[in-house]
């Protein structure tokens, strides 16, 4: 027999309670025997006698009631093999066991590899259950090489094979699905293990599902079993982005690569580089603080259109899974712009952004631009375009504003310039459709030429400023900022970002990204009734940038996939061939034509870090598949904080650690939590004996009777 709450053993000090009480009602006063008493001496002694035995009848009683109520707290049990004996046998026959194979699990400490410890101890459960019970056994990281039940030798052959991968990570859905399959198994019996050094990140996704989510669903117990001592000192690439949208041939492109030292010591002598098609085009020496995290710069120049590949690169550190971030940029020959435009009943309105986008014809970025009416859009493919402009309409066509929401989730963009006359819910149907706020309202009067607020200053380093000016030492912008005369009022989503405002703190032009692109808010046109920007000499130049931000906008600036999820992604070849290969092989995925676009999807368990090439029949394009970085952070939970974090989330039916361990002790430790049958019930039951027998005893025992 044993404990599976061993420490609460501690319990058992109150029985020495009722020792005590005992011991002090022995303190009796000192006797002095007269003479003439000595004649009852004898008669009193079959008395005392009798009354001593009744005494320690009942301290016994008090004693032992008391000693298996302790024993009661500390969940005694009997393993496998002798509740099997007994007949007594908890008829669990089917064992479920998630063990982390994760990046983390790299580790060593004194015991050894992280993952040799984990295996280890689900070996000790498959040798201390019985032998007719069946095994399934779940990695948390990569794909399902089994996913079913197994016999004994099977399920210990599947361990010795398991091995630590860099790839995603499934904690919440393997829980999930070893949930459901004890529910499809028959019987009430089953059981989870839950292997795993603790890792906070992990744990914390747990929160608000399971127990939270479903309290009234019959979750199966789960026993945690806490490898690791500490948490070891970790830096990696946190992530790779533009700092500029524009690309071009010839063109600079800023990639900003973060850094970051996930331990609590400081790191010195790393070094970042960065590669280029294979080719490295600049170097960084690093050295970081406990939990900080750096950005360096890279200028990238591209040579020709097409696909550029890149890897940032990090030397230094123990563990190396995360010192490779992928990424991929398409730089495109030429970007076609579609101006969607309302010329009126008298179709005289002119457009202020025509002179602007023949301009930027002629530049290295080659935007060719095309015109049209609200009312001939229908004539035109949208899947030709890179960007939409839609200028002073007075109302979004309903039945297009699910096309033209399709048109930006495909990763394109879209500016929204707003017409005087405008709807205002005909507008906020359609910002609505894009995840982008609303109007509340106006602000000013359209061409009445009185000033309402001015364009906010722009400021070194603004992303619409940059490389506008010609910056020297320290100067800042200097520029008689434009007057504005009416706009819109815009309440912006959380995902907003505004690009400019008005002196007055409001937005004039705001970013939403929206699935894979990106549409821009506008509340004002650029008409003189608006403000007088169009007469000023940075109306061109402002304008221009803005039309290229639209135009080549990426989301982040490098199209990513991270591990841990599922690839899922729409695109607008409808009916295309889809060709898939990452690093090389093949992959199948599972396409369907919807709304949306062709759905690409692949459960993408087994992948790791590299370039996944798609090919959508002419089509190539590249897409970076990259470690999920909170991989990269080892910080472990102790076991309190476990206990403290998962109480409320999981069906707990125990908690131990192994940190440190040796083989014997991680025996011992498993056979605590082994699958046998828990006596609590069986003290209590002895306890409640106990006490009847105190009372029967107080009231039947008698220390003299008529005889004496």
């Amino acid at each position: 027999m044993s404990f599976l709450n061993p420490f609460l053993l501690v319990a058992l000090a109150a029985a020495a309670i009722p020792v005590i009480i005992h011991l002090i009602n022995f303190r009796k006063p000192r006797k002095i025997a007269f003479s003439t008493l000595a004649f009852f001496q004898e008669l009193q002694r079959t008395t005392i006698r009798r009354l001593n035995l009744k005494r320690y009848l009942l301290l016994a009683m008090r004693v032992m009631a008391i000693t298996m109520l302790a024993a009661a707290l500390a969940r005694p049990f009997l393993p496998s093999q002798i509740a099997g004996w007994l007949g007594a046998s908890s008829g669990d026959e089917h064992i479920a066991m998630l063990v982390d194979n994760g990046p983390s699990m790299m580790q060593i400490d004194e015991a050894g590899l992280y993952m040799d410890q984990v295996r280890n101890a689900a070996k000790e459960i498959l040798e201390q259950a019985d032998d007719e019970a069946r095994f399934l056994i779940v990695p948390s990281h990569g794909e399902l090489a089994s996913g079913r039940f197994m016999r004994k030798p099977e399920a210990i052959r599947y361990l010795e094979q398991l091995e630590t991968v860099n790839k995603g990570g499934f904690p919440f859905e393997r829980m999930m699905y070893l949930q459901n399959r004890l529910d499809d198994e028959p019987g009430d019996s089953g059981r989870i293990y839950w292997l795993s050094d603790a890792r906070k990140t992990h744990l914390e996704k747990m929160k608000g599902q399971f127990l939270e989510d479903k309290p009234d669903r019959d979750w199966h117990p789960v026993t945690f079993i806490h490898a690791g001592s500490e948490s070891f000192q970790n830096i990696g690439v946190a992530g790779v982005e533009l700092t500029g949208q524009v690309l071009g041939v010839g063109i600079p492109a800023g990639v900003t690569v973060s850094v970051r030292n996930y331990g609590s010591q400081s790191v010195h002598n790393a070094y970042l580089s960065l590669e280029i098609d294979s080719e490295r085009i600049g170097q960084y020496d690093v050295s970081l603080e406990p939990g900080e995290e750096k950005e360096l710069l890279f200028e990238v120049i591209p040579e020709s259109a097409g696909i550029i590949r890149g890897m940032a690169i990090l030397e230094g550190g123990t563990y190396t899974f995360d010192h490779k971030r992928y990424f991929s940029i398409e730089v495109p020959e030429s970007r076609n712009v579609l101006l969607i435009s309302d010329r009126g009943e008298d179709g005289t309105r002119r457009s202020y952004l025509r002179p602007v986008l023949a301009a930027a014809s002629e530049t290295g970025t080659r935007i060719n631009a095309s015109y049209t009416d609200i009312s001939d859009l229908r004539e035109h493919d949208l899947e030709t375009y890179d960007a939409l402009i839609l200028e002073s309409l007075r109302r979004v066509p309903d039945y297009l504003q699910a096309e033209l929401g399709q048109f930006v989730q495909q990763g394109r963009g879209i500016l929204f310039i707003p017409s005087e006359q405008g709807n205002i819910e005909n507008y906020n149907r359609f910002l609505q459709q894009l995840n982008a706020g609303s109007f509340s309202g106006m602000r000013g009067a359209y061409g009445r030429f009185v000033e309402v607020a001015s364009l906010q200053p722009l400021e070194r380093g603004h992303l619409l400023a940059d490389d506008l000016f010609d910056f020297s030492g320290e100067d800042d912008v200097r520029i008689d900022m434009p007057s504005i005369f009416h706009y819109w009022r815009y309440d912006q989503a959380e995902s907003g970002a505004p690009l400019l405002q008005s002196n007055l703190g409001e937005p004039l032009f705001t970013e939403h990204p929206f699935g894979d692109g990106m549409v821009m808010i506008g509340t004002m046109g650029f008409s003189p009734g608006w403000s007088n920007l169009s007469i000023k000499p940075i109306y061109a130049p402002l304008v221009y940038r803005m039309i290229l931000y639209v135009v080549a906008w990426e989301q982040g600036g490098v199209r990513e996939h991270v591990l841990g999820a599922p690839f899922d992604r729409y695109f607008s070849h409808l009916g295309a061939q889809v060709t898939m290969r990452l690093n090389g092989e093949e992959i199948h995925p599972e396409t369907a034509a919807s709304a949306r676009g062709l759905r690409v999807r692949y459960p993408a368990f087994e992948w790791e870090p590299g370039w996944l090439e798609l090919q959508l029949d002419e089509k190539r394009t590249a897409i970076a598949i990259n470690q999920n970085i909170s991989e990269s952070d080892f910080t472990s939970l102790s076991l309190s904080e476990t206990e403290y974090l998962l109480e409320n989330i999981l069906p707990m039916a125990g908690l131990v650690s192994i940190a440190g361990y040796g083989d014997a002790e991680i025996r011992s430790a498993m056979a605590a939590v082994s699958f046998g049958r828990e006596i609590w019930n069986w003290f209590i039951w002895i306890a409640l004996a106990f006490m009847v027998m105190e009372c029967i005893i107080s009231v039947t025992y008698r220390t003299e009777t008529a005889d004496d």
